[in-house]
């Protein structure tokens, strides 16, 4: 176990090196100059080409990487070529938003959920869990952008009934907790949106695999009600399966986030990387 344990952590270092190596590449080979010259043509081309020197531009693209890595692993980003700006303190600033409606996102996640799934597995003959099943079939349809511009119009704006605010996370200084939560609403529930519903569908194929089990019958044989047969054997042997697809759904639901802060205006991660 111990020698398995040493060779997948090894994996993990030629894993990040190829990983950071195609990002890195990607960044540098895509379209576009952060050196450009400025509309005014102020800039004169001995500026520009002191500029790309100074950022190292002007070396081929394997010594960037390599002096770029060894930067990374002492957490040293370097400078924003907008506004030289240290990168680790834009992070810093922005991490701690996107941790905080993310982190919510995913938790609402869960809960409704498991919640749901497990209602439509118990009730699957019901007209409620068939009018559910089909909402949530066209719910994992809708992109969370529409459904984020759609709850602006209707929610948020004078064309609408005006309930949430339009953008950001806070109202002013000396907003408080309140006025914080007011603002997550909207941003929360559209990023909640697309992962809800894939969540449901696992948790409901899980519950109803586990309700046709043997120790199911068993406890009802022993004389249990089927609501304690639901929540205390049947959804937690579910819920293995479901742990596992969260976490590969983290990824998403952090790449969901870049358009759920540009719609909302949160100075998140995702509005940084946009």
């Amino acid at each position: 176990m111990g020698r398995l344990i040493v060779t997948r952590l090894g994996l993990m270092i030629p894993t990040f090196v190829v990983m950071t190596a195609i990002t890195f590449a990607v960044a540098h080979l895509a379209p576009g100059d952060p050196l450009q010259l400025s509309d005014d043509g102020q800039a004169s081309v001995a500026a520009i080409d002191a500029a790309r020197r100074e950022l190292g531009l002007d070396r081929p693209l394997m010594s960037r990487y390599v002096t770029w890595l060894s930067r990374l692993v002492r957490l040293d980003l370097g400078s924003s070529v907008v506004d030289r700006a240290p990168v680790t303190g834009r992070i810093g600033e922005a991490l701690p938003r996107t941790v905080l409606v993310s982190g919510l996102a995913l938790l609402l996640s869960v809960l409704c959920s498991i919640a749901l799934g497990a209602f439509l597995a118990a009730k699957q003959r019901s007209a409620a869990a068939r009018f559910f099943s089909g909402a949530l079939a066209l719910a994992s349809g809708v992109p969370s952008f529409w459904v984020a511009v759609l709850a602006l119009l209707l929610l948020a704006t004078p064309r609408g009934l005006e309930l949430f605010p339009l953008q950001g996370l806070s109202s002013g200084p000396g907003a408080g907790v309140v006025d914080l939560a007011w603002h997550l609403v909207l941003p929360v529930f559209c990023l909640a949106w697309p992962t809800t519903a894939l969540l449901t569908r696992f948790v409901r194929e899980g519950v109803s695999t586990a309700l046709e089990q043997d120790f199911v019958r068993a406890a009802r044989a022993r004389g249990l009600d089927e609501r304690r047969v639901l929540l205390r054997h049947a959804l937690p042997n579910a819920m293995v399966p479901v742990v596992t697809v969260i976490g590969l759904h983290l990824p998403h639901l952090v790449a969901g986030s870049v358009v759920i802060e540009r719609v909302f205006g949160i100075s998140g991660m995702g509005l940084l990387a946009f």
